[in-house]
């Protein structure tokens, strides 16, 4: 047993970091809900819709294309699991985020049935498929910030953080500039997935199955993402653009197809030792 005075060091080292990381965390929460109650305002929810919109008219439409398909069910599907290829031990929360972003955005989603930009304005730019249900909240940016906010949870490194956290913005940001959502829509996803991750970290134990186990879990969900891309290949006229999609989808296979093989030849016995 460790003495009094060596467990009370522990503790005063490892409150710190605790403290640092939530305060992290709810001064992001903090910014968006700042955000999301000046959208509550029509005037400045339509203000706000009508300046990232007449930006993303000025902007190249395969980028725009490429940063909101960044918060599609795949492409971060395929983001998600590069990260646990390095991460195993997320698997669980990773799951359990991905089923709680998926009920809640199609809960809200039903229960509000608002209308989209398309179909209340006469002026607007659309880049991609029009659409016109649907809109609260916005399930890109909820995707978005829900794996953010479990990189922002469980990674080390600031810089790691911070451009998970961009990349979130930018999803939400390119929703507006397509003529997709409301920034309500935004603001509130934002805040869904951020709050979602935090609940799947909090209540979910990191993996402990073993890590041959994990790896093969991963390279099956992999699998699922590719089929379900493949399936859908050719639907949306506009899936052509989207390269990323496929350059993550490829990398993600390679990689968790990598981490298999190598696990299952450190897991044989070495003649050698024999």
């Amino acid at each position: 047993m460790l003495p009094t005075l060596e467990l009370s060091r522990i503790v005063a080292v490892k409150q710190p970091l605790d403290s640092g990381i939530n305060s992290s965390f709810l001064s992001v929460l903090l910014l968006l809900f700042v955000f999301h109650i000046l959208t509550l305002n029509t005037q400045t929810n339509l203000e706000t819709f009508n300046w990232f919109n007449e930006l993303g008219a000025s902007l190249p439409s395969w980028l725009l294309l490429s940063v909101t398909d960044l918060g599609d069910g795949i492409t971060a599907g395929a983001l998600i699991l590069i990260c646990l290829t390095y991460k195993p031990q997320w698997l669980y929360r990773v799951l359990v985020t991905t089923l709680l972003c998926a009920l809640c955005v199609h809960f809200f989603k039903q229960y509000f049935d608002a209308p989209r930009p398309a179909a209340v304005l006469e002026v607007i730019n659309i880049i991609g498929k029009a659409r016109y249900e649907h809109a609260f909240p916005s399930g890109h940016t909820t995707t978005a910030f829900a794996l953010a906010g479990i990189i922002w949870l469980l990674a080390d490194k600031l810089w790691c953080k911070l451009s998970v956290l961009i990349l979130a913005v930018a999803v939400g940001i390119s929703r507006i500039a397509v003529g997709a959502h409301w920034p309500e829509d935004i603001a509130f996803g934002a805040i869904l997935g951020w709050l979602l991750a935090y609940l799947a970290c909090s209540a979910v134990p990191l993996s402990a199955l073993k890590l041959k186990h994990q790896y093969w879990i991963i390279f099956a969900l992999s699998m699922i993402v590719l089929v379900s891309e493949l399936k859908n290949l050719g639907e949306d006229p506009f899936s052509v653009l989207l390269f990323n999609r496929y350059l993550i989808i490829t990398a993600l296979i390679s990689l968790t197809v990598y981490m298999c093989s190598k696990f299952q030849r450190d897991d044989k016995p070495n003649p050698k030792n024999a």
